[in-house]
């Protein structure tokens, strides 16, 4: 009579023996499947010469913008710290504007954009308005956020002048239709 730890050792060996047939004729089915490409053809188009469903996804794919990615963290950072003073438009017209002397810069102001440059931007957000000579108002951000931050904010800042056209466009608009209906 065989002792139960023969037995238990023999179904050991039997139990890691197909696992191990389990494996191999697993890996080798993946193997001859993705080397056969399951029928696909290798130049992903169809007799007609029509670009398969992937092959179609792959085309048209849109790749991120980076720049409108930027912008949208960068008016997320403005929102968190800086639209109290300079409103949420960046208008200049935030709940604190009333009380500040002088009062914080509106970005929509086009001839602000034709006087700074990106270093400049930069160097305000960063140090303050006191340590550029603008208002002693305006706190150092350098600290607080970082510089991948500061670029994102100044992305966002740049599409101010625009979006306040846009806006501007729009509400005369809608006065426009107020008036025909009128």
């Amino acid at each position: 009579m065989r002792s139960s730890r023969s037995t238990i050792a023999e179904n050991k060996t039997i139990y890691r023996e197909s696992c191990f047939v389990t494996i191999v004729v697993g890996l080798t089915a993946t193997l001859i499947i993705s080397l056969s490409g399951c029928g696909a053809n290798r130049n992903d188009q169809d007799a007609n010469g029509i670009p398969s469903a992937i092959e179609q996804l792959a085309v048209h794919r849109k790749q991120p913008d980076r720049l409108v990615e930027s912008q949208t963290r960068g008016h997320l950072v403005f929102e968190h710290y800086c639209q109290i003073c300079h409103g949420p438009e960046g208008q200049g017209d935030g709940f604190n504007s009333a009380m500040l002397t002088p009062p914080p810069r509106n970005f929509a102001d086009e001839a602000f954009w034709k006087q700074i440059d990106q270093a400049g931007l930069q160097k305000v957000i960063a140090l303050g308005g006191k340590a550029t000579g603008k208002s002693v108002l305006m706190p150092p951000w350098g600290r607080t956020i970082n510089e991948n931050q500061i670029q994102d904010v100044i992305a966002f800042l740049r599409t101010v002048p625009q979006r306040a056209k846009q806006a501007a466009a729009a509400e005369a608009k809608a006065e426009e239709n107020e008036t025909d209906d009128g």
